[in-house]
């Protein structure tokens, strides 16, 4: 019986240890995560769902003068004039709405079947920092050779020390990890290891 509780015990500290750890990484890869090279991608595409996403996405466009932009997950109930009412109608032709997606799988599924019609082999990809991980997995699964550039949306009040610890972003890169764990598994148990 002492060997059994010896042996469980060591079990928990071992997993214990090793989620740790992949906590850790994943933490520090969410929040350090830059873009290389985001002139030379084929389209923008943002995932709607967090603060400043949308708007960001809008400045690349205008900014690195992208070809084309799609807006992943739109809410059915929102239209063209109510999200880009502010968008100059030059900029405005180069942007597809994608109304599908409802989730992440639905958003990959979504720029997969976008860039599929487009012809497009290149993404510059905006969503939030702690979303950004999961997200690049999803669509990766979907279209494994498509080179994307991850461009990661910090919160203004975002602090790149450890004082992001004591704040609600560390609450969500804990459940942003925890899905990551989950859809990584899911798809190594799929591929069959």
């Amino acid at each position: 019986m002492k060997h059994l509780v010896h042996f469980i015990l060591y079990c928990f500290s071992v997993a214990l240890s090793l989620w740790l750890i992949g906590f850790t990484v994943f933490c520090v890869c969410a929040i350090s995560l830059r873009t290389d090279s985001p002139a030379e991608q084929d389209a923008v595409v943002v995932l709607t769902g967090g603060s400043q996403r949308i708007d960001t996405a809008l400045e690349l466009l205008k900014k690195y003068k992208a070809d084309y932009m799609l807006i992943s997950g739109v809410n059915k109930q929102v239209t063209e004039d109510m999200l880009l009412k502010n968008v100059p109608l030059k900029q405005r032709v180069k942007i597809t709405l994608g109304y599908e997606a409802e989730n992440t799988v639905g958003n990959a599924r979504e720029i997969n079947q976008w860039l599929v019609n487009k012809k497009m082999q290149s993404i510059l990809l905006v969503t939030s920092f702690y979303h950004m991980p999961r997200s690049i997995l999803e669509i990766s699964r979907f279209n494994p050779d498509l080179k994307i550039a991850p461009w990661p949306v910090f919160p203004k009040e975002f602090d790149q020390s450890v004082e992001w610890i004591k704040t609600r972003y560390a609450w969500l890169l804990f459940i942003e990890y925890h899905k990551f764990v989950y859809v990584y598994v899911k798809y190594l148990l799929q591929n069959g290891g």
